[in-house]
């Protein structure tokens, strides 16, 4: 019935070392439980006695139209909880017409997944080799993808206790303790006993001929993170003609900036709680965003989301689009495509539900007169940070 349901569905068919990993944070994960309440705190406030026999969640981002106005968030080796994942998100994105943030640590190619979903959009992590940036960026093009989503908020590894502890650390070399462990959910051995480690495919043309899976990924984290600098978003930007993105905002200086490089969008995010413990929570650094840049950048979200209501409460904040990671990798986990295209209906209804429940037909008319909380005021009657960039809800009045 939930995405909670999925979890545990996933929960129970993953070993404990993967479950951790895909649900893990950094440090005391704080910063996971924050973005969670961050979202608890705001109330909407509904509109009765409006006509919603006709409920549109189809949304324009980037000049591409969705189904809905969410998309499948980027989760690196996710083929870990089920083998060729990636793919299978990719196949549910498609079949949703939701968009699909191929992880720049993907495990299947961008060349396989653009086949499967045309309109997927590429994570890339700049390399330290720049010849090897180049070539991500001409590979992404000639598959036709139209978006590139660069991730600013990984200077440096983090500190992911939880994986040390349950043994997901490099060289990916199981302990007696996490054998023993894993041997507790069959299903998931047997699919790890057919396939093994899986390699990281857009890397593989770049390493040494022979280079084991292992391997693989310890020259990936070689390369990568490497220096970060706004002339580094310049140079991307000079070689990438499509539309730019910059994943892992808060500071809404750093939005303005990009702004100026001539970024496209944003999303606002803290890498769902696995980078910077204590970072603030992207719902709450949003409405400054939107704030410092209006529309002049699309303004996009992810991180701490597990409800419909998540989803409409960042787009009346002024999100113009949201991504989601953990619910559809809890569902591919748990069934496959079944299962991720589960998590995406779940998500899309609940949305359809929030909308009509609170008098707006239309997903492109939430705004801030839908939201009685933020900070402790009504936006409803007063916040001018958020009110100034709402989506227009004249429709709605005529």
């Amino acid at each position: 019935m939930s995405i909670d349901d999925l979890r545990k569905i996933a929960r129970r068919r993953l070993p404990r070392v993967i479950y951790d990993y895909l649900e893990g944070g950094a440090e005391d994960e704080a910063c996971l439980a924050a973005n969670r309440r961050a979202f608890e705190k705001h109330r909407l406030l509904p509109r009765y006695l409006v006509d919603i026999t006709q409920r549109d969640q189809s949304t324009t981002v980037l000049g591409q139209r969705f189904a809905s106005p969410f998309g499948i968030a980027p989760t690196g080796m996710i083929a870990m909880v089920r083998p060729r994942a990636d793919v299978l998100l990719a196949e549910a994105a498609a079949r949703a017409d939701v968009p699909f943030v191929i992880s720049g640590a993907s495990t299947a190619s961008i060349e396989e997944i653009a086949r499967i979903a045309p309109k997927s959009w590429y994570q890339h992590y700049p390399c330290r080799d720049a010849g090897m940036t180049s070539d991500l960026l001409r590979r992404v093009a000639d598959a036709g993808l139209q978006t590139l989503v660069v991730t600013v908020d990984v200077p440096l590894h983090s500190k992911r206790e939880r994986n040390i502890r349950s043994g997901w650390v490099r060289p990916y070399k199981p302990t007696l303790a996490v054998v023993l462990e894993a041997s507790r959910h069959p299903g998931w051995v047997v699919d790890y006993l057919r396939t093994g480690l899986p390699f990281m495919e857009n890397y593989r043309k770049y390493a040494p001929p022979d280079t084991s899976a292992r391997d693989l990924t310890s020259f990936y984290a070689g390369q990568v993170p490497a220096a970060h600098s706004w002339a580094a978003i310049e140079k991307i930007r000079r070689e990438w003609s499509g539309s730019l993105v910059l994943k892992g905002i808060l500071h809404p200086d750093d939005a303005s900036q990009a702004l100026r490089c001539g970024v496209d969008g944003v999303i606002v995010s803290n890498h769902g709680g696995r980078q910077l413990d204590r970072a603030t929570a992207p719902i709450d650094a949003l409405p400054r965003i939107v704030d410092a840049v209006g529309d002049r950048l699309t303004v996009m979200l992810d991180s701490g989301i597990r409800r419909g209501a998540d989803i409409a409460t960042a787009l009346c904040l002024g999100a113009r689009f949201v991504f989601v990671g953990r619910a559809p990798a809890y569902g591919v986990a748990a069934g496959g495509v079944d299962g991720a295209m589960k998590a995406l209906s779940i998500l899309r209804n609940e949305v359809d539900l929030v909308c009509g429940q609170i008098g707006c037909p239309s997903a492109t008319a939430l705004g801030p007169a839908f939201i009685d909380r933020y900070d402790g005021q009504s936006v409803a009657r007063g916040t001018r940070a958020c009110i100034a960039h709402a989506h227009p809800i004249e429709t709605l009045r005529a």
